[in-house]
Protein backbone atom coordinates (compact mmCIF):
# COMPACT_ATOMS: atom_id res chain seq x y z
CA UNK A 1 0.00 0.00 0.00
CA UNK A 2 1.31 3.66 -0.50
CA UNK A 3 1.95 6.03 2.18
CA UNK A 4 -1.42 8.50 3.19
CA UNK A 5 1.29 10.96 3.24
CA UNK A 6 3.67 13.19 1.00
CA UNK A 7 2.99 15.01 -2.58
CA UNK A 8 2.10 12.12 -4.66
CA UNK A 9 -1.00 11.35 -2.01
CA UNK A 10 -1.68 15.06 -1.83
CA UNK A 11 -2.42 15.13 -5.19
CA UNK A 12 -3.90 11.95 -5.23
CA UNK A 13 -6.30 13.26 -2.59
CA UNK A 14 -7.06 16.96 -4.50
CA UNK A 15 -7.75 15.32 -8.05
CA UNK A 16 -10.30 12.47 -6.05
CA UNK A 17 -11.93 15.50 -4.52
CA UNK A 18 -11.84 17.79 -7.50
CA UNK A 19 -13.33 15.14 -9.80
CA UNK A 20 -16.25 15.00 -7.21
CA UNK A 21 -16.66 18.34 -7.50
CA UNK A 22 -17.21 18.87 -11.01
CA UNK A 23 -19.61 16.36 -11.05
CA UNK A 24 -22.15 18.36 -9.09
CA UNK A 25 -20.79 21.01 -11.20
CA UNK A 26 -21.96 19.88 -14.32
CA UNK A 27 -25.37 18.63 -12.22
CA UNK A 28 -25.41 22.56 -11.67
CA UNK A 29 -24.81 23.87 -14.78
CA UNK A 30 -26.96 21.47 -16.31
CA UNK A 31 -29.92 23.10 -14.77
CA UNK A 32 -28.62 26.37 -15.82
CA UNK A 33 -28.42 24.86 -19.52
CA UNK A 34 -32.24 24.24 -18.72
CA UNK A 35 -33.14 27.49 -17.95
CA UNK A 36 -30.91 29.06 -21.00
CA UNK A 37 -32.49 27.03 -23.60
CA UNK A 38 -36.55 27.35 -21.45
CA UNK A 39 -35.68 31.02 -22.23
CA UNK A 40 -34.18 31.06 -25.57
CA UNK A 41 -37.78 28.98 -26.75
CA UNK A 42 -39.84 31.67 -24.82
CA UNK A 43 -42.14 32.51 -27.56
CA UNK A 44 -42.29 28.68 -28.95
CA UNK A 45 -43.33 27.34 -25.34
CA UNK A 46 -45.72 30.11 -25.44
CA UNK A 47 -47.17 30.54 -28.53
CA UNK A 48 -47.83 27.00 -29.12
CA UNK A 49 -48.15 25.55 -25.54
CA UNK A 50 -49.41 28.67 -23.04
CA UNK A 51 -46.46 27.86 -21.09
CA UNK A 52 -44.49 30.30 -19.34
CA UNK A 53 -40.87 30.26 -18.61
CA UNK A 54 -41.26 29.32 -14.89
CA UNK A 55 -43.76 26.43 -15.73
CA UNK A 56 -41.07 25.49 -18.34
CA UNK A 57 -38.36 24.98 -15.79
CA UNK A 58 -40.75 23.31 -13.52
CA UNK A 59 -41.48 20.70 -15.94
CA UNK A 60 -38.34 20.40 -18.19
CA UNK A 61 -35.56 19.82 -14.59
CA UNK A 62 -37.68 16.95 -13.30
CA UNK A 63 -38.07 15.45 -16.96
CA UNK A 64 -34.34 15.88 -17.09
CA UNK A 65 -33.51 14.02 -13.76
CA UNK A 66 -36.01 11.19 -14.54
CA UNK A 67 -34.38 10.61 -17.86
CA UNK A 68 -30.63 10.76 -16.41
CA UNK A 69 -31.44 8.44 -13.41
CA UNK A 70 -33.26 6.10 -16.44
CA UNK A 71 -30.07 6.15 -18.42
CA UNK A 72 -28.09 5.44 -15.31
CA UNK A 73 -30.39 2.79 -14.26
CA UNK A 74 -29.94 0.77 -18.00
CA UNK A 75 -26.05 1.50 -17.67
CA UNK A 76 -25.69 -0.11 -14.53
CA UNK A 77 -28.26 -3.47 -15.84
CA UNK A 78 -26.71 -3.51 -19.11
CA UNK A 79 -23.07 -4.00 -17.65
CA UNK A 80 -21.40 -1.13 -19.36
CA UNK A 81 -20.63 0.49 -16.29
CA UNK A 82 -18.97 -2.18 -14.55
CA UNK A 83 -16.87 -3.23 -17.92
CA UNK A 84 -15.43 0.66 -17.82
CA UNK A 85 -14.71 -0.30 -13.75
CA UNK A 86 -12.87 -3.35 -15.17
CA UNK A 87 -10.79 -1.28 -18.23
CA UNK A 88 -9.73 0.84 -14.79
CA UNK A 89 -8.20 -1.84 -13.13
CA UNK A 90 -6.16 -3.31 -15.99
CA UNK A 91 -4.59 0.35 -16.43
CA UNK A 92 -3.61 0.08 -12.65
CA UNK A 93 -0.75 -1.62 -11.97
CA UNK A 94 -1.21 -2.02 -8.45
CA UNK A 95 -4.95 -3.34 -8.89
CA UNK A 96 -3.50 -6.65 -11.26
CA UNK A 97 -1.09 -7.34 -8.46
CA UNK A 98 -4.08 -6.99 -5.96
CA UNK A 99 -6.12 -9.25 -8.18
CA UNK A 100 -3.60 -11.54 -8.55
CA UNK A 101 -2.88 -11.70 -5.18
CA UNK A 102 -6.37 -12.39 -4.47
CA UNK A 103 -6.33 -15.47 -6.95
CA UNK A 104 -3.38 -17.03 -4.93
CA UNK A 105 -5.44 -16.61 -1.77
CA UNK A 106 -8.53 -18.74 -3.16
CA UNK A 107 -6.52 -21.26 -5.07
CA UNK A 108 -4.88 -22.01 -1.55
CA UNK A 109 -8.00 -21.89 0.35
CA UNK A 110 -9.62 -24.03 -2.14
Amino acid sequence: MTEKCGILYKFALFKQRYTRGTSWTQILLNFGIITANAKLFEDFFLINFGLTIPMVIAISIPIYVIFCYILGHIDEKSGFWQIENDLGYRVTPLSDEMLQAIREIRKKLD
